[in-house]
């Protein structure tokens, strides 16, 4: 299953091209090194040819033509250092030397000459090309002497050359299986626990190794995204769930008024109260629905596109002179510290709900006689800003400080309230929104709810 696909992989196809390019590389620098070489060799061959044709012109200089050809012969030995030599009469024809004819059709590049020859008096048949230099005497006998072109230096660099490109082309290929076997096995696996998460096993996690690689981090980010659609799939069930248990109860009163209007026909005065009733029950319906939308708008991320700067010292002074009264209707005492700066990224909007939403909680759940208190400042390491609500009534236990703020849950204390059970689980979707930490605390005695803000350019 894994051997057809493995050559069909980015990794193994990335493999070869990096072997590809490594192997062009070499041969760029092979070429560089054999041309250095090969310039190199050629000098020195000039420099041993032309010091030699000097020592034989003064041996002709200073002795008969005898005396040359015992020179000559004496460096033509294997033993002699493998230079070419022919001693020629006027008419080209050999008189001494290792090279059997004159050279025909050498290429001249003057005073050079080129010329293929054969060593058949060292075992060597294969013919070789030779590079020499011919001067005239005065007699009209020709001296030719040169060297053979090929140089073992370069024979060795070809080699190890050939020998070199091919290795690294098995090393990439072997390189690239292996690579492409291992990362393909990772995503496999991946893959894998995808299938069996869409075949219903919502509880299964990508494997993660321990090892903190880019495919760890990814399986991390997954298993948090994963954990994360667990959650709002959770919060859908259970909102579905208590939609039908709290929401029935209304309807059914609603039913039964209109029912009982449309039989018994009451007098005008007692169907005016019937329809009173009535409204107010759809009018709880509208803001349990209603809540219902910005819980959900807030946690899909619908407000993200309109965060903007917000002053929320303004914003805070607004909200307590709007729900200021509001409170001391409820025979509360409403205090208010209010210090600044407070700048913060978000929503105008949603921030006014969320600390409305608070100092009405509190109102409906504090004491009778009490305090409700809105306080605002700077965080203390002046990375950010605090905002908290705290009233004087019962608060809520420890326990059930995190089970408050999902949906519809409300209290046994509380279910003699008006109230659906939505007002903190707004404020915390708000909360998510905004990168903002919401924390329960104990006000002693009450519940003191704290949002803590990044401030705007941390936020940013």
């Amino acid at each position: 299953m894994l051997r057809p696909r493995l050559y069909r992989t980015t990794t193994f196809r990335l493999a070869l091209l990096y072997a590809g390019l490594f192997s062009l590389s070499v041969v760029a620098l092979f070429a560089i090194v054999y041309w250095i070489a090969a310039t190199i060799d050629t000098r020195d061959r000039h420099r041993i040819i032309e010091a030699d044709l000097e020592e034989l012109v003064i041996v002709r200089r200073c002795a008969l033509l005898p005396v040359l050809v015992e020179v000559v012969l004496a460096r033509t030995l294997p033993s002699a250092g493998g230079g070419l030599y022919l001693l020629a009469g006027s008419n080209f024809e050999p008189i001494a030397g290792n090279v059997r004819v004159w050279p025909q059709n050498a290429e001249i590049d003057d005073p050079w000459m080129r010329f293929e020859f054969g060593r058949a008096e060292f075992g060597d048949l294969a013919p070789h090309w030779a590079e020499a230099k011919v001067i005239t005497f005065h007699d009209g006998t020709s001296l030719l002497v040169g060297r053979s072109i090929q140089s073992q230096f370069q024979a060795a660099i070809t080699t190890a050359f050939a020998a070199s490109l091919l290795l690294i082309m098995i090393l990439g290929a072997i390189v690239g299986v292996f690579m492409s076997r291992t990362v393909l096995r990772r995503i496999e696996a991946i893959n894998d626990s995808a299938d069996r998460i869409m075949q219903g096993e919502v509880k299964h996690r990508m494997p993660v190794r321990g090892s903190n690689d880019e495919f760890d981090r990814l399986a991390q980010n997954l298993n948090a995204m994963l954990e994360e659609i667990e959650r709002l799939m959770g919060s859908i069930r259970a909102a579905t769930n208590n939609i039908a248990h709290d929401l029935r109860s209304p309807l059914n009163r609603l039913r039964n008024r209109l029912e009982a209007m449309h039989r018994q026909m009451p007098e005008p005065a007692r169907r005016e109260e019937e329809l009173e009733h009535a409204i107010g029950e759809v009018d709880e319906l509208l803001q349990t629905f209603n809540a219902l939308l910005s819980i959900a708008d807030a946690e899909a991320g619908a407000g993200r596109g309109n965060l903007v700067p917000v002053d929320l010292e303004a914003l805070a002074h607004d909200v307590a002179d709007l729900y200021g009264a509001s409170v001391e209707d409820h025979g509360l005492k409403f205090e208010s510290t209010i210090r600044g700066p407070a700048i913060v990224i978000g929503n105008r909007q949603l921030l006014f709900q969320a600390l409305g939403n608070l100092i009405d909680n509190a109102a409906k759940y504090g004491a009778s006689g009490g305090l409700v208190s809105l306080e605002l400042k700077p965080a203390a390491n002046g990375a950010g800003v605090i905002a908290s609500v705290g009233d004087r009534g019962p608060g809520i236990p420890e326990a059930d400080r995190g089970r408050v703020l999902e949906r519809f849950v409300r209290l046994d204390d509380s279910r003699s309230s008006p109230g659906n059970g939505l007002g903190l689980s707004l404020v915390a979707a708000i909360a998510r929104l905004h990168h903002a930490v919401l924390s329960l605390e104990d006000n002693k005695p009450g519940l003191k709810v704290t949002l803590q803000f990044k401030a705007a350019a941390a936020a940013g």
